[in-house]
């Protein structure tokens, strides 16, 4: 068996943990760094006997956990969601909201209420996977010459695996763009630097129940406190005042892109109140920069972070 032939797929829930039955033809998504856990609690029979031999372990609660990257890019048409091969349904399950502006745009934005969910396939060379009731987290990564990323995470209910291969799969043939020219802005500043990060930062729950088959009746979205970083050379306070921000904890507007020319396939990524967390130095070739965490704020609610595909 090879490590390579791993295939995931992805379908919105119409019913938390009621498998959508997503398709190779239509729900199959581009990944790599694939990491799938499946999780059981071991319960141990520590008993008094005249033998200092162990008993054998219960298995109790269990579920199942994926981590994964894609691609960010467009759906290859503006305004619109595509046939097959698009991670919509992933941006869903993790507690962001679709709206599809028709030949103009779309818009994921988080919730607070109303998340929904999705079921994965996840084979691994004749073995399969089936996560059901999965939500999650992601994290975009963006650094200059190579396309932007998204790394997940998700947790979801434990079903049997079985043997079976997910037959010939129907990827989208949108490709990416490199992050060039891609117009970071930090209060109206252009600052140079070489990577961003943008963590959703997602907390993950399970309800537990006596009445669930595996001990779990549903995963939640219980908190989100986004956050990120980026490393921007140092400049002279008068072109941008890092420290005097830092110290009265400004709440500055963040964005970057838009990243890509062709209609259907340009990203952009805005947060209206970035915070800096903490500024530290560093050397990147001989160059002195800034490592700058920062945290990701509301406007209005529900709105401290944009994606946007046009």
């Amino acid at each position: 068996m090879l490590t390579r032939k791993t295939v995931i797929l992805a379908k919105v829930e119409s019913q938390y943990g009621t498998d959508p039955t997503p398709t190779v033809s239509a729900n199959a998504i581009l990944v790599k760094n694939v990491d799938m856990k499946v999780q059981g609690e071991t319960l141990q029979r520590d008993f008094l006997k005249a033998s200092i031999s162990q008993l054998t372990f219960v298995r109790g609660v269990r579920h199942a956990e994926v981590s994964f990257e894609t691609e960010l890019k467009g759906t290859g048409t503006r305004g619109s969601l595509p046939a097959f091969g698009w991670e919509g349904a992933l941006f869903r399950a993790c507690g962001m909201l679709e709206t599809v502006n028709a030949g103009v745009s779309i818009v994921y934005s988080p919730v607070s209420a109303s998340v929904e969910s999705c079921t994965l396939y996840v084979y691994k060379d004749g073995i399969f996977h089936k996560i059901t009731g999965c939500r999650g987290t992601f994290k975009l990564n963006f650094e200059v010459g190579k396309y932007a990323t998204v790394s997940w995470q998700f947790s979801g209910l434990y079903n049997d695996p079985a043997d079976a291969s997910p037959g010939a799969q129907t990827f989208s043939s949108v490709v990416p763009v490199p992050v060039l020219g891609a117009s970071l802005s930090i209060g109206g500043y252009a600052a140079v630097a070489e990577k961003l990060e943008i963590d959703l930062n997602a907390t993950l729950a399970p309800r537990r129940s006596l009445n669930a088959a595996n001990g779990i009746v549903e995963w939640i979205i219980a908190n989100r406190e986004p956050q990120g970083s980026f490393d921007p050379e140092t400049v002279t306070e008068a072109t941008h005042t890092f420290w005097a921000n830092w110290k009265a904890a400004s709440a500055l507007a963040l964005s970057i892109g838009p990243i890509g020319t062709a209609s259907g396939n340009i990203v952009t990524v805005a947060a209206p109140k970035c915070q800096y967390k903490e500024i530290s130095y560093q050397d990147r070739s001989g160059v002195l920069a800034y490592q700058v965490p920062f945290a990701l704020g509301m406007n209005s609610g529900d709105d401290e972070l944009t994606i946007t595909i046009t």
